[in-house]
Parts: C-alpha cells; sequence; structure tokens
C-alpha cells in the first residue's frame, strides 16, 4: 500500500518548496523594493487567506485520490447565500450556519456522487460547478448583492492583535486540518485510500465514506471562504469564485501534494499558497498584465504535475 504520512525523516529534498519560496521572495524583493514593505507583506497575507482556506480542504481530497473542482461556485453560492439571507434581516449566527451547511450539504453531494456512483471526481464536480452557477444566477438575478452590516464586516475586515481575522482563520483552519492528517485515523484513512483504495478496503476501510467525508470538508472550507470573501468586500457576485480552483489546486500541487493520492501535507501548502500569492503580488507590483498571469499560472500547474507524474514513474521503475 502506497501511503506516506506527514514526513518524519527530513532530507533536502523536503525543504525543496520552502527554498524555492524563499528564493521567489529574494527575487521579487529586488525586482520590487515595495515588496518586503510591511503594509504589503500584511496585504499579501490577508490575499492569501481566500484561497488557503479553500487549499486546506483541497489538500485532503487530493490526497484522497480526487480532485473538486467546485470549490470556486461553492463559495460563490455561500456567499450569495449569506449576503442575501442579510439582508432579509437573518440574525448573523443563524445566517453563517446556513452558509456552513450549505457548503458542507454541498460537498457531501459531490462525495456521494464520486463515491457511490463511481463518476470521476473531476465530472462530478464540474457538472456541479454548473449546477451552482445556475443557482447563483436564480440567488442574485445576475446583480452582486451589497449591503453594509458592521458585525459581518469584521470578519473579513477586522484585526485581532493587529492580525487580520481572515488570517487568523486560515491559520486554525490550517491546524485543524494538520491535527486530522497527523493524529487522527480519519487522516491516516485519507492517505490509505488515497494510496490505494482497494489495499485500504482489504484492511477493513470503508473507501467510499472517507471519500464522502474528505468532499464534505472541502465543501464546507469553501463555504467558509466565499462567507470571508463576501464579509471583505461587502458584497457578493454570480463571478465571486472564478478561477479559486485551479488557484487551490496549484497551491496543493506546488506544494508537493501527490495529484495520484497517498501523499501530501497541509504545512507544505500553506507554502504553495504563499507561493502563488507572491507570483500574484510582484505581477501587480511590475504591472504585468493579468493575462500573462493565467498563462503562468496554467505553466506552474503542468510543471508541478509533471514533476509529480515523472518522479512517480522514475521510482516505479528503479
Amino acid at each position: 500500500m502506497m501511503v506516506k504520512l506527514e514526513t518524519k525523516h527530513f532530507k533536502m529534498s523536503d525543504y525543496g518548496v520552502l527554498i524555492g519560496f524563499i528564493v521567489l521572495c529574494v527575487a521579487v524583493g529586488i525586482a520590487a523594493p515595495t515588496f518586503f514593505g510591511a503594509r504589503n507583506i500584511l496585504n499579501l497575507l490577508r490575499q492569501s487567506s481566500i484561497i488557503g482556506i479553500i487549499a486546506v480542504g483541497m489538500t485532503s481530497v487530493i490526497i484522497s485520490g480526487n480532485f473538486d473542482i467546485s470549490v470556486g461556485a461553492i463559495a460563490a453560492i455561500s456567499g450569495a447565500v449569506v449576503m442575501k439571507l442579510l439582508g432579509n434581516a437573518v440574525p448573523l449566527p443563524l445566517v453563517i450556519l446556513a452558509g456552513l451547511a450549505l457548503g458542507l450539504f454541498i460537498g457531501v453531494c459531490n462525495g456521494v456522487v464520486v463515491a457511490k456512483f463511481a463518476v470521476p471526481s473531476l465530472i462530478a464536480t464540474m457538472g456541479m460547478t454548473t449546477i451552482l452557477n445556475g443557482a447563483v444566477l436564480m440567488v442574485t438575478g445576475g446583480y452582486p448583492i451589497s449591503g453594509k452590516y458592521d458585525l459581518f464586516d469584521y470578519i473579513g475586515n477586522g484585526y485581532i492583535l493587529n492580525i487580520p481575522i481572515p488570517v487568523i482563520i486560515f491559520a486554525l483552519a490550517v491546524a485543524g486540518m494538520f491535527f486530522i492528517l497527523r493524529s487522527t485515523k480519519f487522516g491516516r484513512y485519507i492517505f490509505a485510500v488515497g494510496g490505494n483504495e482497494e489495499s485500504s478496503r482489504l484492511s477493513g476501510i470503508k473507501p467510499d465514506r472517507i471519500k464522502i467525508m474528505v468532499f464534505a470538508v472541502s465543501g464546507m472550507l469553501s463555504a467558509l471562504a466565499g462567507i470571508v470573501l463576501s464579509s471583505r468586500l461587502g458584497t457578493a457576485t454570480p463571478v465571486a469564485g472564478a478561477g479559486y480552483d485551479m488557484d487551490a489546486i496549484a497551491s496543493v500541487v506546488i506544494g508537493g501534494t501527490s495529484v495520484l493520492g497517498g501523499e501530501g501535507s497541509v504545512l507544505k501548502t500553506v507554502i504553495g499558497v504563499l507561493f502563488m500569492s507572491v507570483i500574484n503580488n510582484a505581477f501587480n507590483l511590475l504591472g504585468v498584465d493579468v493575462y500573462f498571469q493565467y498563462i503562468v499560472k496554467g505553466l506552474i500547474i503542468i510543471i508541478a504535475v509533471g514533476a509529480d507524474s515523472y518522479s512517480r514513474k522514475k521510482a516505479m521503475l528503479a
């Protein structure tokens, strides 16, 4: 069974992502001296938090051997529903619970389709994305939903001890996922199912249940990201989560999580998230056209996935 838990014996290769990130930061700092400014760093962390929260859930999904490209659409529909409920004077605690429950429900639906009906995760979540895109248009009427709600706005724009609340939420999500993957039976089962589903089944694990659970976690965290985004912007739009799926996948893969499943680390996902955010930030500081940014992101995903597949193939032939 190909199962690799959070690494205990460190090798030089274990630090590749971190070294690459440091080199990138130094290079960007030289090209754009304002990069290391306190305001820019704080803004970078705040911007990273939205994709970061989604990427935490995506990490568990990819480790299990699946993909979830509906995360952006889940963020969009959750944000839209939350803003709609707030506009109807529903109490904030109930609004937050409703948004999270919606994401959880959508995630469970994704998991059931993948696990029980054997639909490939890319196809299942692609179909769900289309459904949710239609649902967002129904909720919003095709127009942004805006509103000023002081307590809700504090979630996306407030600070605790000079740390932006979205960054704190991201850190808590990382800590929770790290604990799950490192210290719980559920976490070990995620690695086992991703490494070899048939062997895990013969070992008494129920792969279908694990798949449903990881998609549920991904859905709920995507909804949380959508809520934080709506709070930060004070609005929800039909296209709010566009591109978030690719950014999250790129962050996870750059962090070293294998696209074939069974191997990964949420701590390295954090480095991947920051890596992508630094690239976006650098392009903005240097005035690089946004279209070129998409090209670079695509190349990064191809290179990261290609490197992972090549290393796997090389290991099998050795």
